[in-house]
């Protein structure tokens, strides 16, 4: 090794040869640094760039709401939502099961209303949710009138 090359490696100032990421079992990235700034190859570096995008987009999403317990909240998110998808900022996937997510909380609004507004000592309810009769065959033992039969 040349007394030049020994200098350019060792110098703090200088900007790193080989990407600063390392994996979880202590391994470092064997690519060449393309962002002098974070020292990272340009796959880390949008990785990285993909997570700070993740965290803006969770920002926006939940603004200051602390939890989805009214429709206006769950509207303001879906909202934002939206417009994350026009702006193409988020998947359309991504978007579609967020926007089943949101389905699901207002679905179950009105189960938590009427907990929360149930007198402790009232009697639980069980709503049996079982299949209706069919109502297009006769019942046993019962003849419908044929149109050939006299009335």
């Amino acid at each position: 090794m040349n007394p030049q090359t020994a200098n350019a490696v060792t110098d703090s100032s200088s900007v790193p040869l080989h990407c600063q990421y390392r994996t979880a079992s202590g391994r470092r990235c064997r690519m060449a640094v393309s962002d002098p700034h974070s020292g990272l190859c340009s796959k880390h570096a949008a990785d990285r760039q993909k997570d700070l995008d993740q965290a803006d987009l969770a920002a926006a999403l939940i603004g200051d709401i602390e939890e989805f317990r009214s429709a206006a909240d769950i509207n303001h998110s879906l909202g934002e939502l939206y417009k994350l998808q026009a702006r193409n900022k988020i998947t359309p996937r991504r978007a579609a099961v967020m926007a089943y997510t949101a389905n699901l909380l207002l679905r179950t609004l009105p189960a938590i209303y009427a907990e929360e507004s149930a007198s402790p000592d009232a009697p639980i309810e069980i709503i049996l949710d079982g299949p209706r009769p069919c109502h297009d065959e006769p019942y046993p033992g019962h003849t419908t009138p044929r149109a050939s039969d006299p009335a």
